[in-house]
């Protein structure tokens, strides 16, 4: 289904967002509060674990068309399992002073991280039909 390809595009680039608002803080202002709330409220992090999952379950079922049934869209919906898990161990409650020393510590990584997200999402969409392995 379509639905899950602009899904996973979606979530791919507003996670992406989310990890360069710190090395970007005056251009990407607009990400701060959405950041906070994910960072502060346990069940917001909740809701973005779960629809990371579900978006890549959603992804793996129904591949874009031209693509091949199991692997058509295995790549963007390995990164959304990838973020997905990465937001939940990072911004637990109970590893809150850790991740922030490790986020600090390794902020050259997280631009990295980041970028190739969005250029994972940026080809995602642009070519929704190339299998990727």
């Amino acid at each position: 289904m379509i639905q899950f390809w602009f899904l996973s595009v979606s979530y791919i680039l507003f996670t992406a967002l989310l990890i360069l608002v710190d090395s970007y803080r005056r251009t990407l202002s607009f990400m701060l509060k959405a950041k906070s709330r994910i960072r502060e409220e346990k069940s917001r992090l909740n809701l973005h674990f779960a629809s990371g999952l579900i978006i890549a379950a959603g992804t793996f079922a129904f591949p874009v068309s031209p693509g091949p049934v199991i692997l058509g869209d295995a790549f963007p919906a390995i990164i959304c399992i990838a973020l997905a898990v990465f937001f939940r161990l990072f911004y637990a409650e109970k590893n809150r002073e850790r991740a922030s020393q490790y986020l600090a510590a390794n902020k050259l990584r997280m631009k990295r991280l980041g970028f190739a997200c969005l250029a994972a999402a940026a080809v995602h969409f642009l070519f929704p039909s190339i299998v990727l392995l």
